[in-house]
């Protein structure tokens, strides 16, 4: 195996663990932010926004054709924050820039960047 196919397939496994890993995580946010609507009275009012940013996300990515993913993990809602969600989107917007600088396809890397706003805005919703 020569050192650039090597390289790219170390470049590969990570892009893909990336994207698998920003799925999940905003599939969990659209769900975290549909309990805590569902919770409050005004509860559509509060988290609308933030709620239709992470379901963009999660569709935008969707559309990588790299992506090979089973239904992502059920997490438990419990105990997550409004804080918690914060961090989730900051750290799935930095992982999905980083997917698209590593992404070989034109598709993919649109797909990652087009996420990587929605996850940007869900962040500020959630502010």
């Amino acid at each position: 195996m020569t050192h650039d196919h090597e390289h790219a397939q170390v470049r590969q496994t990570w892009f893909t663990e990336l994207l698998n890993t920003a799925l999940n995580d905003l599939a969990h946010a659209e769900r975290v932010i549909t309990a805590f609507a569902a919770q409050e009275p005004d509860g559509f009012i509060a988290w609308g926004m933030a709620e239709g940013e992470a379901t963009q996300a999660h569709r935008a990515l969707r559309q990588a054709p790299s992506l090979q993913a089973a239904a992502p993990a059920d997490h438990d809602t419990a105990n997550a924050t409004a804080n918690a969600l914060f961090e989730l989107a900051s750290k799935v917007s930095q992982s999905l820039v980083r997917a698209a600088e590593l992404a070989s396809d034109p598709d993919d890397k649109m797909a990652c960047l087009q996420a990587a706003l929605h996850a940007s805005r869900l962040r500020k919703a959630l502010r």
